[in-house]
């Protein structure tokens, strides 16, 4: 396995003190501590891995041997081929919501729903989080990262045009009015360079609408050319007619520069768009904001979309227990905030400290935790994969289009009653 670092000794430490954490209880009580292997393949995790790793064997006896894997397609073959086995990497990075759920139906997961309603209970997780890393109440899945999905926009822009930034629905559309009028795109939409933005719109003006009814679509419940659906389509449509988004090729290899440049003064997307303007430059609070979205109904103002990088625990591997213990001191406000400091990322602990979340997501993050907002998982993991992967294909082609909407969602629901056939409703 690549990157590897000698994990073979400590896998047999822990299957040698099995035994006496089953008598002995924690691992923390034992003498000698033990070491599990943590696989991904993001490189830039060691460094947070192994210091929460070192906090964690002084707290509990536990500590990870990161394992990581260059390529996404060699770590999706090893930890599936393994994962049946008692050669399962006892901690995983996956994909979240419906790109897990084979998992779970094969029985492959760890059922971690006690874990995450303690820390509920704490105060250090929204409830409606959970639902996000598993089915039919249960969670099989923990949230390593978790990103906001947010509008940024250009603070001079704003500025230059005497724009505040909108807390209603009309107050978004004057605007983009306005922009449009001074020669500015409102927003910036990529489907040409990246297939998979067509699905962005689609769920953020569902649920600003009426996010029931988005869940319901995303289960087969409702069909994507329910007569509510296409309504809401068509209130996109009317967005696109305007001239209200960019156009293919406008944003070329980079899509910072023509927000950085001011050609474009908003951007929905999810808040790990901080890392890009970053790298050009940008600074927050400075050069730009953030805002959610405002609701187009009630129902829609309480509406956040978000996606996550979930850590799974393997049902099959010797050290399940160990992993368990060592998860739920991950998900602990200190090992989070350690995670945060050392990964530069913003924590999914609403109790980790506000000097480790990224400035401006400080406030959106003591939203979320006030319980302003209702979480929901977006399109890419909210609904079977077989579904979603086809289903962008036809969103790009109508953002090109607006004229192809029935066509579109015609399409999309033959898609989705084909798979929900096949897969017995489930």
């Amino acid at each position: 396995m690549n990157g590897n670092k000698n994990a073979l000794l400590p896998r047999l430490m822990a299957l040698l003190l099995i035994p006496a954490l089953l008598l002995g209880g924690s691992i923390a009580a034992q003498d000698d501590p033990v070491v599990i292997d943590w696989a991904n393949d993001a490189a830039w995790h060691e460094a947070g891995q192994d210091a929460v790793s070192e906090a964690s064997l002084g707290a509990t006896g536990i500590g990870v041997n990161t394992v990581i894997f260059s390529s996404t397609d060699s770590y999706q073959a090893a930890v599936r081929g393994a994962l049946p086995t008692d050669d399962a990497f006892p901690l995983f990075d996956w994909w979240f919501g419906y790109r897990m759920k084979d998992l779970v139906d094969a029985g492959l997961l760890a059922d971690v729903t006690d874990i995450w309603q303690k820390h509920i209970d704490n105060g250090g997780y929204p409830a409606s989080m959970m639902g996000s890393f598993g089915f039919d109440g249960r969670a099989y899945g923990l949230p390593k990262m978790i990103n906001y999905w947010v509008v940024f926009y250009n603070k001079h822009v704003f500025a230059e045009h005497s724009l505040e930034v909108p807390t209603s629905w009309d107050g978004l559309m004057a605007v983009a009015e306005t922009l449009k009028s001074n020669g500015v795109t409102p927003f910036g939409l990529d489907v040409v360079g990246c297939r998979w933005c067509s699905f962005i719109w689609f769920e953020e003006m569902m649920v600003r609408v009426d996010p029931a009814l988005y869940q319901s679509v995303m289960t087969g419940e409702t069909a994507y050319n329910d007569p509510q659906v296409i309504a809401i389509m068509e209130q996109w449509r009317d967005l696109l007619d305007a001239g209200y988004f960019s156009q293919p090729g406008d944003f070329a290899d980079n899509w910072a520069e023509p927000f950085v440049n001011g050609s474009i003064g908003m951007f929905l997307i999810g808040d790990w768009y901080t890392a890009s303007l970053a790298r050009a430059g940008f600074v927050a609070g400075e050069d730009y904001g953030i805002f959610v979205m405002p609701g187009i109904t009630e129902a829609g103002n309480r509406s956040l979309i978000i996606e996550g990088r979930p850590l799974l625990l393997a049902e099959n591997s010797p050290q399940r227990d160990v992993a368990l213990e060592f998860a739920d001191y991950f998900m602990s406000v200190e090992a989070q905030t350690i995670w945060a400091e050392t990964s530069d990322i913003n924590s999914p602990n609403l109790l980790a400290p506000e000097e480790t979340r990224p400035g401006h997501l400080v406030d959106l993050a003591n939203a979320v935790a006030n319980g302003e907002y209702e979480l929901y998982t977006r399109y890419w993991e909210a609904t079977p994969p077989q579904i979603v992967e086809q289903v962008v294909d036809l969103l790009g082609q109508f953002v090109i289009d607006p004229a192809s909407l029935q066509t579109t969602m015609d399409g999309a629901e033959q898609i989705a009653q084909d798979y929900w056939a096949s897969a017995g409703g489930e």
